[in-house]
């Protein structure tokens, strides 16, 4: 019966971390919001450091093109671009948690300047 208490307690705790957070209780600086998204580009490079390596294979086994050519081409594969419209492009992995938690981070900062 203790064990059912506490949990119900850790899923309160964690709904008022949430609602704390959702209402912009936390202020967050330039500083911190920096942090989380150099924690989401290195988590996005992890991600995407296989992908670039099997696309620099297949580029020097199947075009016959030499190595560094083909590093160099794959080097920000999956990065955020400009199209030929000169629109952006979506880059991936910004779905991983670590991106997510900076995009709501930022929105947050950017949001609560907007107030002042």
């Amino acid at each position: 019966m203790s064990r059912r208490v506490i949990c119900r307690e850790c899923r309160l705790l964690v709904l008022t971390g949430a609602l704390v957070w959702s209402l912009g209780v936390v202020a967050l600086d330039d500083a911190e919001v920096t942090a989380l998204e150099e924690k989401c580009e290195a988590a996005r490079e992890e991600a995407l450091a296989p992908i670039r390596e099997d696309r620099t294979r297949a580029c020097v086994e199947q075009q016959l093109r030499r190595m560094d050519n083909c590093e160099r081409y794959y080097a920000t594969y999956g990065n955020v671009s400009r199209s030929p419209t000169g629109a952006p492009t979506t880059g991936y992995f910004y779905d991983l948690p670590e991106c997510q938690e900076w995009l709501e981070a930022r929105e947050q900062l950017r949001q609560s300047r907007s107030r002042n």
